[in-house]
C-alpha cells in the first residue's frame, strides 16, 4: 500500500501525480495499465516529464483535497482508499527512512564515480527492495513518502531520492574529482540541515582535504551566508571555517569583518588560494593617496566590477547574459552594476577603505543615468552628443580607444561618469542600430529595466559595441 496526499488541483485534472509517492505504481500502470477494484483501468500518462495515474470517470469521487489516499495492489488489482494515519507502525516509517538513506548514500558514490547518471537512487527500485527484503513494511498506510523522506532530510528530484546537497546539477561537478563530488555534497548536507550542538567536525575535515571543494562551498555561502547558530558552532581555530564566517560576512556587506577573519585564515593557513584571493582584492580597496583622483577612479572603477563578480552578484550579470548573447557581457556587466545599484552596496560594504573624494564620487556614479548618444566626430579626440530627450549638448572625450572603433552616426548606449577632470567611459559601450533608435529610446526611462535592455540586444542579433561585440580591453 502506498500512500498519497491529494491536492485540489489532482482532483480537478482526475488524476494523481506520482513522480514520487506512487512511483512504483506508476511504473506497473505503464502502457497497459492496471485494473481497478471495481471496474475501469489504471493507466499512466505523462506530461512534461512528470507521470500521473488516470482513472475511469468518477474514480477519485468522495476525495476531498488533503484526503491522504492508499492505493493497495492485491490480486492484481488496485484498490484505492482513503487512509488514516493517527497510528501507524513508526517502526516500519523508521525502516523506510533508513533504506532510503543508505541508498542515497550508495547512489551519490555510484554517481561520483560514473556509474549513475544521477546521484539519486529511483524511488520504485527502494520500495521493491525494501518489499523483497521485509514485505510486511508497506501492509499497513504509512504516511505518504515525499513528506516522509524530506522530513528526514532526503531530497527528492524526478523520482529519485538524494541526500540533501546532492549535486542534482550534473554538469556543475563534471570537473570534480570522485571523491570530491562526494565530499561536496557531504558538506553541504551538513551545513543545510545543521541542527543546534549538532557535530561539524566530518565537515571540517572535508573541506579541510579538498581546496577545490572548500573554494566552492565558500561560494555558495557568500551567496547564501550562514545562519548566527551555525556561525557559533563553526570551530574558529580550523582556517577551512574561518574562511565560510568569513565569506558569510562577506555575503552581508560586511566587507571590513570579513577582511579581518581572512587575515586570521591566512596566518593560519598562508597559501590558501581562496584566501590569498580575498586578501588582494580588500587590499586593492586601499588606493594611494598620492594618485591624482583621475587615476584612482579608473582604479575604483575596475574594484567595482569584481565585487559585482564576487559570488553574492554574480547572478544579476548572468541573468542579463540569459536574456542577450554572451559575447555582450562586458557591456552587461556595466548594466548589472548600476542599475542593481551595486555602486551603493560597494560604498556600503567597503567605505572603511574609500577616501572622501573616492565616496563622493561613487555617489555622483549612482546619479548618471544610462544614456544612448549619438557620435558627432573622431578626430583624435570623440565628441558625442546625448540624443535622449532633454538631453546634453556635445561632449567631448579623450579616450585612446574609441575614436579608432567608432565612425559619425554611430549611436552608443553608454553612462558618461565623472573621474575627478571630466566625463569619461569606464565601461563597455553597446553600439545601437540606428533603425532602432525610437525603441531604445522607450527604454530609457527612469527607472531603466535592465532585462529588457538585454533582451533588447538579443533581438537585434548582435550586441556589438564600438568594440564590436565587447572587445574593448577592461580600463
Amino acid at each position: 500500500m502506498l500512500t498519497h496526499l491529494v491536492t485540489r488541483a489532482e482532483l480537478t485534472a482526475g488524476a494523481l501525480a506520482a513522480v514520487d509517492d506512487l512511483r512504483l505504481w506508476a511504473r506497473l500502470a505503464d502502457g497497459d495499465g492496471i485494473p481497478l477494484a471495481g471496474g475501469g483501468l489504471v493507466r499512466t500518462v505523462v506530461e512534461a516529464g512528470e507521470p500521473s495515474l488516470t482513472g475511469p470517470g468518477g474514480w477519485l469521487a468522495g476525495v476531498e483535497p488533503e484526503d491522504v489516499v492508499a492505493l493497495r495492489l492485491r490480486g492484481g488489482a488496485l484498490e484505492l482508499s482513503i487512509a488514516d494515519l493517527t497510528d501507524f507502525p513508526a517502526e516500519r516509517a523508521i525502516r523506510v527512512v533508513q533504506e532510503f538513506g543508505e541508498q542515497a548514500l550508495d547512489a551519490l558514490r555510484a554517481f561520483a564515480e560514473g556509474l549513475e547518471p544521477a546521484p539519486g537512487v529511483p524511488i520504485d527500485v527502494v520500495v521493491l527492495d525494501l518489499l523483497m527484503k521485509a514485505p510486511e513494511t508497506f501492509a499497513d498506510p504509512l504516511p505518504p513518502l515525499a513528506p516522509l523522506l524530506r522530513e528526514a532530510s532526503l531530497e527528492l528530484r524526478g523520482g529519485r531520492a538524494g541526500i540533501v546537497g546532492a549535486p542534482w546539477d550534473t554538469e556543475s561537478v563534471v570537473d570534480l574529482a570522485p571523491l570530491d563530488v562526494i565530499r561536496l555534497a557531504l558538506v553541504r548536507s551538513a551545513l543545510r540541515t545543521y541542527d543546534e550542538g549538532g557535530d561539524l567536525s566530518k565537515a571540517i575535515t572535508y573541506l579541510s582535504r579538498s581546496e577545490a571543494v572548500l573554494a566552492r562551498i565558500a561560494d555558495e555561502v557568500e551567496r547564501e551566508p550562514l545562519g548566527p547558530a551555525l556561525i557559533e558552532a563553526l570551530p574558529r581555530t580550523e582556517p577551512a571555517a574561518l574562511l565560510l564566517i568569513a565569506r558569510s560576512a562577506e555575503g552581508e556587506g560586511r566587507s571590513f569583518e570579513a577582511s579581518g577573519l581572512i587575515d586570521e585564515v591566512l596566518s593560519l593557513a598562508p597559501g590558501l588560494a581562496p584566501a590569498e584571493q580575498d586578501a588582494a582584492e580588500y587590499a586593492a580597496c586601499r588606493t594611494n593617496p598620492a594618485d591624482p583622483l583621475p587615476a584612482r577612479a579608473a582604479h575604483l572603477f575596475r574594484q567595482l566590477l569584481a565585487y559585482g563578480y564576487r559570488p553574492a552578484r554574480r547572478r544579476l550579470i548572468d541573468d542579463l547574459v540569459a536574456l542577450s548573447i554572451r559575447v555582450a557581457e562586458p557591456a552587461l556587466a556595466d548594466l548589472a552594476l548600476f542599475e542593481n545599484d551595486v555602486v551603493g552596496e560597494f560604498l556600503d560594504a567597503r567605505s572603511e577603505w574609500l577616501r572622501d573624494d573616492e565616496a563622493e564620487l561613487l555617489e555622483s556614479w549612482r546619479r548618471t543615468p544610462l544614456r544612448l548618444w549619438e557620435v558627432l566626430d573622431v578626430a583624435g579626440e570623440i565628441t558625442l552628443r546625448d540624443v535622449t530627450d532633454g538631453g546634453k549638448g556635445p561632449v567631448t572625450l579623450t579616450d585612446e580607444l574609441l575614436p579608432r572603433q567608432a565612425l559619425p552616426g554611430d549611436l552608443m548606449l553608454t553612462r558618461l561618469l565623472g573621474d575627478g577632470e571630466g566625463p569619461h567611459v569606464f565601461g563597455h559601450p553597446f553600439k545601437v542600430d540606428p533603425a532602432r533608435r525610437d525603441e531604445m529610446l522607450a527604454l530609457l526611462t527612469d527607472p531603466v529595466d535592465p532585462y529588457a535592455v538585454a533582451a533588447f540586444f538579443r533581438r537585434a542579433g548582435r550586441p556589438a559595441g564600438p568594440a564590436d561585440g565587447g572587445t574593448r580591453p577592461a580600463p
